[in-house]
């Protein structure tokens, strides 16, 4: 049977197309840290239980900065990815072995200040998570 397309939308007429789309991701390269910053409220504005660092990035790619919130390491031959969650000790210091412990030993930085205008390399968090993180390996 025959149909009469006049009387459809032009939408169900459509074909699907040949072109691939862009990517929507930056490719890891090396970055600049700009900027440090602790975000406290998720995107809904609800509280975090913890707050979280946000490393502001400048990435050659991109006029505006990025934030990168993850760090990679590289811990018994095995890779994993941290967030960047502020977990303090009793001292009010940041706790040892978490993951702004593995980034500022990686950096060789006392603190987070110290890493202002270092430079960095990036890497993707994992073949299905094409996010940024910053490489600590």
């Amino acid at each position: 049977m025959e149909q009469n397309t006049d009387n459809m939308p032009d939408v169900a007429k459509k074909k699907v197309g040949t072109i691939e789309p862009k990517k929507n991701t930056l490719e890891p390269k090396q970055v600049e840290i700009i900027a440090i910053k602790e975000q406290t409220e998720k995107s809904d504005q609800t509280k975090m239980k913890k707050p979280l660092v946000n490393v502001q990035c400048k990435h050659p790619d991109k006029d505006e900065l990025i934030n990168i919130s993850k760090i990679k390491i590289l811990s018994n031959d095995k890779i994993f990815v941290k967030s960047l969650w502020v977990v303090e000790d009793e001292d009010n210091n940041f706790q040892k072995g978490g993951a702004i412990d593995d980034l500022l030993k990686f950096m060789k930085k006392d603190c987070l200040a110290d890493c202002y205008n270092c430079k960095i390399e990036t890497v993707a968090e994992d073949d299905d998570k094409p996010f940024l993180c910053l490489k600590a390996y």
